[in-house]
């Protein structure tokens, strides 16, 4: 069984030509934000597609990290498919081994892990295999498909942020940890990415309309009782599912203030993942389907697009 990390993924448009330069977009901008943004997804599968394709040499993609000139490799494991896309992305490393004359050789190793982007409207979701082979960590290479992505939006004016969806228990972790911190947390901060996905902005307005009641505490864009400590209560079934809400569904970021150390914010879960498991047989079924040109029925691809979409209710 391969481990995978959920992340979101949201689009935003860019509004000037200064913030394309920092992203560091195509020289020639093919739309305006107020074109391509009610348009993003189609423009975003349409890079996909023609990177598959690869009927012109601009049209591959290269992913790199911005850092140096070192390319991730990738390829395809299918054509893309119901607006899904699988590949794997390679991390080169140079390997010694002794060769048949027992001297030392330096060879290349593509470690790779699998990538799964579910661009379908309402999903917005992209799977990244946690294999500590091929790269550190998945953050690694979320940051990766985050700059070579937004380095081919720019030109359309768009840009996209990934956020990986977190474990709410290790938030209750810390916010009951009454020997670390005794007298509680004066401050909560709720870092939320924008919602422009309908299926998190419907929650957001229903969940938050009650916050302040439940928190006792004033809403601003944090909770704060200068005076005391927010009431924060695993048991309170509003709070337990604004939290898990907002953490493995949405992928905000939390931050809690104690009021021992007041100048020394704790950031929650921002290394905890959602994680899901997807078997290397499906994977290979997969692929084994893609090549007989049998996607369409197959229940391994099935399987894929159901795991894509954990969480997400009809």
């Amino acid at each position: 069984m391969a481990s995978f990390a959920l992340f979101n993924f949201e689009f935003e448009p860019i509004q000037n030509k200064l913030r394309q330069a920092e992203l560091k977009g195509m020289e020639s901008v093919l739309m305006s934000a107020s074109e391509a943004f009610p348009r993003k997804q189609e423009i975003f599968g349409d890079i996909l597609l023609k990177d598959f394709k690869k009927e012109k040499i601009e049209d591959i993609i290269h992913f790199k990290n911005g850092e140096g000139p070192k390319e991730y490799i990738h390829r395809h494991l299918m054509p893309p498919t119901d607006d899904i896309v699988i590949m794997r992305v390679a991390n080169r490393k140079h390997l010694q081994i002794v060769d048949e004359n027992l001297k030392p050789k330096q060879v290349d190793d593509y470690q790779n892990c699998i990538v799964m982007i579910d661009n379908r409207d309402g999903i917005q979701r992209i799977l990244i295999e946690n294999k500590k082979a091929a790269f550190r960590d998945v953050k690694q290479v979320a940051g990766i498909l985050e700059y070579t992505f937004n380095k081919l939006l720019a030109r359309y004016s768009l840009m996209v942020k990934l956020n990986h969806l977190k474990n709410p228990q290790t938030f209750w972790h810390v916010a009951n940890d009454k020997r670390s911190y005794p007298k509680g947390f004066y401050r909560m901060l709720l870092k939320l990415p924008y919602p422009n996905l309908e299926r998190l902005r419907k929650v957001y307005d229903r969940l938050f309309s009650q916050a302040q009641q439940s928190f006792n505490c004033r809403l601003d864009m944090n909770f704060t009782s200068p005076n005391g400590e927010v009431r924060l209560d695993e048991n309170d079934p509003y709070q337990k599912e604004a939290i898990d809400w907002f953490l493995k569904d949405a992928g905000g970021d939390a931050v809690l203030y104690s009021n021992v150390a007041k100048k020394h914010p704790i950031p929650v879960g921002k290394d905890s993942y959602r994680v899901i498991t997807v078997s290397s047989t499906t994977i290979q079924r997969v692929t084994e389907d893609a090549v007989n040109n049998d996607l369409f029925g197959s229940a391994a691809f099935d399987e894929v697009k159901e795991k894509l979409k954990t969480g997400i209710e009809p």
